[in-house]
């Protein structure tokens, strides 16, 4: 028998491998590069937080009062002018979020020193009833002797000059608003080509703009009632400065997960040091009854659409950003995830099985059927309004 007809013969055959498993491993390669570019991104960011934090803040912000401008023109405004009122409208928002920090920040590294002693003796008393009870207290009296105060106003000091890092960036910001702002009133004609081209880029940048919008209004609107609710509570309670911790939980409420904590903390203590144990459990049990029923039960429901994500991926995104972008990015922890997710997850074909992890209340969407996915459904039903 000739050797070629050996050689040509079933035995000699290589079986072509599984398509599937060929799909899989090009597709576990595309998501390893995604997450490895993700990284070298990052990277690059954290190296530039100063300017990418405010002027990704001023890019939200102008794409939340955007449809001041829509009704403004509709109205026959002359198109400056409309530009105009959303410029300053955007300059009101800034000093509302960063201008409310910067206060509260700073009426709080000016507090809590007058407040050392009361703290140290506090503590002492109840190293002493632990004492008493026959638990050794050595350790924890060498841990106050380092300790004090004043502890407390080197974090918020240390935050305080992240946000306020250097007027040549707040000069940057204020500049990049009027730029922003008036560049904006073409953004349609430009999502519009943009649609043409790549349309699922055109739907990413739609859905988070409709996302991020609703989140900011929302988060606004109740972070206000809580701090109003708040205040009333305080001044009842008799807490010193009680406006000054009612602007803190104004700002604290766009921290996910943890900004509950970080804007009772400083009232309990200072009512703990002023009143005593009754005025701090008082401030406590209020401070806490409004988060039940306001931003636990009453807020998810007008913010669950915009955020769409779970409670564990918002708080590892707290971390995250706020590593990459310093103290701001703990305000910017949500709106900076819903563009990731809107880009790389929502509107991506090889990234939207992710949101079967990421979001909330994830849908049934058939995955080889884009028009029926909710993200794509609801960008094609919002096109007609751009």
């Amino acid at each position: 028998m000739p050797a070629a007809q050996l050689d040509s013969g079933p035995a000699a055959a290589t079986p072509p491998k599984p398509a599937s498993a060929a799909s899989a491993l090009a597709t576990a390669s595309s998501g390893l590069f995604v997450l490895a570019a993700m990284v070298v991104i990052a990277a690059g960011i954290k190296t530039v937080s100063n300017i990418i934090g405010p002027s990704f803040l001023v890019l939200t912000l102008v794409i939340t009062v955007h449809p001041l401008r829509t009704i403004l023109v509709r109205r026959r405004v002359p198109s400056w002018l409309a530009s105009i009122v959303v410029l300053l409208s955007v300059y009101g928002l800034l000093i509302l979020v960063l201008g409310s920090t910067v206060w509260s920040l700073t009426r709080l590294v000016n507090v809590l020193p007058e407040y050392a002693d009361e703290f140290t003796n506090l503590f002492n008393s109840a190293l002493d009833q632990l004492s008493r009870i026959g638990i050794e207290t050595t350790d924890l009296r060498r841990a106050i002797e380092g300790f004090n105060l004043s502890s407390f106003t080197g974090v918020a000091s240390q935050i305080l000059s992240g946000i306020t890092s250097g007027l040549s960036v707040l000069l940057l910001v204020l500049a990049m608003v009027v730029f922003i702002t008036f560049d904006a009133a073409g953004f349609g004609e430009r999502l519009g080509l943009l649609r043409n081209l790549r349309p699922n880029i055109a739907n990413a940048f739609t859905d988070f703009g409709d996302s991020v919008r609703k989140y900011w209004v929302v988060t606004t609107v109740f972070g206000l009632i809580v701090a109003i609710i708040d205040v009333v509570a305080l001044l009842i309670i008799g807490v010193p400065l009680a406006l000054t911790w009612g602007v803190l939980a104004l700002v604290t409420n766009y921290i996910p997960n943890i900004g509950f904590i970080l804007g009772l903390i400083p009232p309990t203590l200072i009512a703990l040091l002023e009143e005593g144990w009754g005025a701090a459990i008082a401030v406590i049990a209020s401070y806490s009854a409004v988060n039940v029923v306001i931003q636990t039960l009453i807020q998810p429901r007008f913010t669950g659409d915009a955020v769409g994500i779970t409670s564990t991926v918002a708080f590892l995104s707290l971390i995250i950003w706020a590593f990459i972008l310093g103290p701001l990015g703990a305000l910017l922890a949500v709106p900076a995830t819903l563009l990731v997710k809107s880009l790389l997850v929502d509107h991506a074909d090889r990234g939207r099985w992710l949101g079967v992890l990421l979001d909330s209340a994830p849908g049934l969407a058939d995955p080889e059927n884009p028009v029926t996915d909710p993200p794509h459904a609801a960008a094609k039903e919002r096109a007609t309004r751009v």
